[in-house]
């Protein structure tokens, strides 16, 4: 996927290229006629699908971002003991949140759009971000 090799593997901010990532994601399957036409598909075929099919639809990106993830956590940028784990999270937080959000006239605002991305990247990073190991002689807050 070009999202992944745009922003998540050179940048000097995490949560800055998780959120480009993330626009960028939007911004193309929002702009792009198949994706429409694929949600009109599913919306009026959705009874007769398979239940992997949506899944299966999904997995390249999503077998993308667990990658990098599982990377990010040998390289100690995130904790991720289950990177499959993580990446659902990720995507249900940020990119699937935008896309379940009512529209007007067919689109989502654009201010409403980068507001669930960042909250939802300072939220993933919340739980999955970088562990600092606190010295035991400190005092905990």
């Amino acid at each position: 996927m070009q999202g992944i090799s745009d922003y998540l593997w050179e940048f000097q901010d995490l949560e800055q290229a998780l959120i480009f990532f993330c626009e960028q994601f939007v911004a193309s399957a929002n702009g792009s006629s198949d994706y429409s036409a694929l949600i009109r598909l599913v919306t009026m075929e959705a009874a007769n699908l398979p239940a992997s099919f949506l899944e299966k639809l999904d997995n390249a990106t999503e077998e993308g971002i667990t990658r990098r993830f599982t990377e990010f956590g040998q390289t100690g940028l995130l904790d991720v003991p289950d990177p499959v784990m993580a990446t659902k999270h990720f995507a249900a937080l940020t990119f699937l949140l935008v896309f379940d959000q009512p529209r007007k006239n067919g689109t989502l605002e654009e201010e409403q759009t980068k507001r669930i991305i960042t909250e939802g990247v300072r939220v993933f990073l919340c739980a999955y971000g970088k562990r600092t190991v606190q010295n035991e002689n400190q005092p905990s807050n």
